[in-house]
């Protein structure tokens, strides 16, 4: 069972859907909130078919597979324990993120292949690209590990899992990696897979791709 401190308010529950709609539901009964924060486990949300609200007059089924994230919000609940050894994952701004990763400081950026030993502190700031073309931007906190570990993270992003982290506004977001078609992590870890190919990334705000007809 997870632990909680006593729920005495209201619980909000949001929807983001890959049609780029949100869809929030309330509910204020205590009892109820705790057993369906208990029987929730994040990591497979996702794993069934359908995810169904019902309500005083109506019923709401979300396709798991559409869905992008669901957002839990109560000042009392507690952030599930992280997967993988991850100390904390917690949702950031785009501006938190830029200044984070120092996109707009190139000379100041940490250098991806940098010397670290397994068990220091190793902070990322990560976009995650979604379906639906919205961007999440998340900070990571782990410890490092070996270098035949060291791809335990691109791994866990491609498993089309689940992955959990806290929110801005205080809630708790649960995110469907099954819609992930990409991310970018800075500074990222020295080991990367073999066929990588090396390249520059080029900011496309700056130099914006022309399709010719």
């Amino acid at each position: 069972m997870n632990t909680h401190t006593k729920l005495n308010a209201p619980l909000t529950i949001r929807f983001h859907l890959t049609d780029g709609t949100t869809r929030t539901f309330t509910q204020a009964d205590t009892a109820i909130n705790e057993k369906l924060w208990d029987d929730i486990d994040p990591s497979r949300l996702f794993a069934r078919p359908r995810i169904v609200i019902g309500s005083e007059h109506s019923k709401s089924v979300f396709v798991a597979a559409e869905t992008i994230r669901v957002d839990f919000h109560h000042d009392s609940f507690q952030c599930w324990n992280f997967p993988g050894g991850y100390s904390d994952i917690v949702e950031v701004s785009e501006e938190e993120f830029r200044k984070g990763a120092r996109l707009d400081e190139p000379s100041l950026r940490t250098k991806r292949d940098r010397p670290m030993a397994p068990g220091d502190l190793l902070l990322s700031f990560v976009k995650l690209q979604m379906r639906g073309g919205q961007p999440l931007f998340a900070k990571v906190q782990a410890l490092a590990k070996l270098p035949a570990e060291s791809q335990s993270f691109m791994q866990f992003l491609l498993s089309k899992a689940a992955v959990h982290m806290r929110l801005r506004d205080g809630g708790i977001g649960v995110v469907n990696l099954a819609n992930l078609v990409g991310y970018t992590v800075y500074p990222g870890v020295a080991q990367i897979p073999a066929d990588s190919w090396l390249a520059e990334p080029i900011s496309e705000e700056a130099h914006p791709i022309s399709i010719r007809s």
